[in-house]
């Protein structure tokens, strides 16, 4: 499955399309197909830790959907179809790998907070 959507003659990767195999080499492992010489291709096209991280990070989140989704499964292809579509990409992105977590943290991934800010609110003794 991995290697018919991806293909392993690459040189280069940018970090989101390293995010997406690995997620999609996750997903692979947890349907039983493990291809750990691309994982360490992939984690080998960043030098970073910060990056090989992210990279480690998206095989971990793949390979955690993969597996509780095949519990529900009759069939690897269908844990597949379910987390990776037709070109590759994870169907719900997968937002710990793809953000650092102090990025989701923030509230500038969150809608702001409807009335006044706590700090600004009567407290509660001197409300009716």
């Amino acid at each position: 499955m991995y290697d018919r959507i991806f293909g392993t003659e690459w040189n280069e990767l940018t970090r989101e399309e390293a995010v997406r195999r690995a997620f999609a080499l996750g997903v692979a492992e947890g349907v039983g197909n493990r291809r750990p010489e691309e994982l360490d291709r992939v984690m080998e096209a960043f030098p970073s830790a910060y990056d090989q991280s992210l990279v480690e990070l998206a095989y971990d989140e793949g390979r955690t959907k993969a597996l509780d989704a095949a519990a529900e499964a009759d069939e690897p292809r269908e844990v597949w179809n379910a987390l990776v579509d037709e070109a590759g990409a994870p169907r719900e992105p997968p937002v710990r790998a793809a953000l650092p977590g102090a990025i989701t943290d923030l509230t500038l991934t969150r809608s702001p907070r409807e009335g006044p800010p706590s700090s600004l609110d009567f407290p509660s003794m001197l409300r009716k």
